[in-house]
């Protein structure tokens, strides 16, 4: 499970988590602090700022948010609310750019199909991989729905300078949602589609409509 680590994020510039990485992880972990390899993994947690912050998470109900940013403002009197790592999140000797989100068609029916996709740029001198995150939003529903939930995700390989197309398919099983009867449903109405580097690094957002 994740670490309370407040410290060790003040004082030490860039952290690897290596979480049982077997008889092999000793060379593979010197290989990124020394530079021969280009990390690209993503957190599948999110990691607090103190063990009292506990729980939090990513995709949490509206609610929440509402609280946090116009009712008590900071939940805490002496504590940032927001954790220390985001889920998704992760560091690269890489730079990547988002840039020209598309998401086509822009209106369908429950069981149509959507495709959605980004252009992302190695904006650095060394080749690496990004993982890209595709998160949506049912703006409004029969019943409360998180703020983000991750959908789909892309390993993209970039040599330096390199840009390329990323594509998503959002269909009615990316969609559905147990309705009040615990029915499987995409109701009509908008949905906000995001796509970051981490659900706290969303880079490009949209809209599609289900009619």
């Amino acid at each position: 499970r994740p670490l309370a680590i407040p410290w060790i994020d003040e004082h030490v510039p860039a952290i690897v988590e290596a979480w049982i990485p077997g008889e092999k992880g000793g060379a593979a972990i010197a290989d990124i602090l020394f530079g021969d390899y280009n990390p690209s993994g993503k957190l599948p947690v999110t990691i607090p700022r103190h063990v009292g912050q506990l729980p939090v998470y990513y995709n949490h109900k509206p609610s929440k948010s509402y609280w946090l940013n116009e009712g008590w403002g900071n939940s805490y009197a002496d504590l940032n609310f927001r954790p220390l790592y985001p889920f998704g999140y992760g560091l690269s000797y890489s730079e990547f750019k988002y840039a020209n989100l598309e998401i086509l068609p822009g209106r369908n029916a429950s069981y149509g199909e959507f495709t959605v996709t980004a252009e992302i740029t190695n904006a650095s001198n060394r080749t690496g991989t990004e993982i890209v995150q595709l998160y949506v939003r049912d703006r409004i529903s029969s019943v409360v729905r998180p703020v983000k939930e991750l959908k789909d995700f892309a390993r993209v390989n970039l040599e330096p300078g390199e840009t390329k197309q990323v594509n998503f398919t959002l269909d009615y099983d990316k969609l559905k949602m147990l309705d009040q009867d615990l029915h499987w449903t995409v109701e009509p109405g908008e949905f906000s589609i995001m796509v970051g580097s981490s659900s706290g690094d969303i880079r490009l957002s949209g809209s599609l409509w289900i009619e």
